[in-house]
């Protein structure tokens, strides 16, 4: 059992030294801020790598020898013939399988759905039905999405720009910049009005490390005021001018969970 937890320890640092770079510290700290909520690296090696790893995302001199081995290593943390070795273990190449079949058994579920829904479209149209005859019902609304397609933006200005052609100041709506920061990226290609808090929960530990985003996204709080309602919550806005949004624009839905807006 120790020796399959060391393998595993050993596929993960060559995972995550073949995916990142770890000189932006935004993306080491991510996944170190992870590491501490599962800690799968808890070898000797595991935490020679999250030191490594940290040093070379805040400057620090480094000796440039691999954490597994010792000899040098080009990449500054794991040794090419460290890597070709992990990464071409029978280990490594019996969980390319099991993801693979993992795959497959998604895809069969997929069809099966299908066919449910398929079977259920009857059942649905029946509720849609009594849920239109009962003057007094409040039904739950799907979020709001966007019909402008989203517009590259470089800076914070040109991000303020297409967020109000979103929530213009004629309709009432104030904007204020909150700051520049990293999010994920997966958040970023979901679905128009998917919720990002919805996917998230069914992530692998492998998928959430997937998830790290590495470019800027303006953050900025909106506000609508009047006498009697108020439309308050968060936008982000990608370098894509993709934008999620958090809070009172969502029509029902859970209003602590961003959603795809565009």
């Amino acid at each position: 059992m120790a020796d399959d937890k060391l393998k595993q320890e050993f596929l993960y640092m060559a995972s995550l030294t073949s995916k990142y770079d770890f000189h932006r510290m935004e993306v080491v700290e991510g996944i170190l801020r992870l590491e501490n909520e599962r800690r799968i690296l808890d070898s000797v090696f595991g935490r020679r790598f999250k030191t490594r790893i940290f040093d070379i995302a805040a400057g620090v001199d480094i000796d440039e020898k691999c954490v597994l081995c010792g000899m040098p290593a080009d990449n500054h943390v794991i040794c090419n013939h460290c890597m070709e070795t992990i990464l071409g273990s029978d280990y490594a190449k019996n969980k390319i399988k099991i993801k693979e079949k993992i795959v497959n058994v998604k895809d069969y579920l997929k069809y099966a759905a299908a066919v449910c829904l398929i079977l259920i479209l009857f059942i649905q149209m029946w509720l849609l039905y009594l849920l239109h005859t009962i003057p007094d019902r409040n039904p739950t609304v799907e979020p709001k999405v966007s019909s402008t397609e989203p517009s590259a933006v470089s800076d914070m200005d040109s991000a303020l720009i297409e967020l109000k052609k979103e929530f213009p100041e004629e309709e009432g709506y104030e904007i204020t910049f909150a700051r520049e920061d990293y999010d994920n990226v997966g958040r970023f290609l979901l679905e128009n009005g998917a919720c990002c808090a919805e996917v998230e929960e069914n992530l692998s530990d492998e998928e959430r490390y997937d998830y790290f985003f590495t470019e800027p996204v303006y953050v900025f709080y909106i506000s609508n005021i009047e006498q009697y309602s108020a439309r308050i919550g968060i936008a982000e806005i990608n370098q894509s001018g993709s934008i999620l949004l958090l809070g009172k624009f969502n029509d029902g839905r859970r209003i602590d969970s961003f959603y795809k807006y565009r």
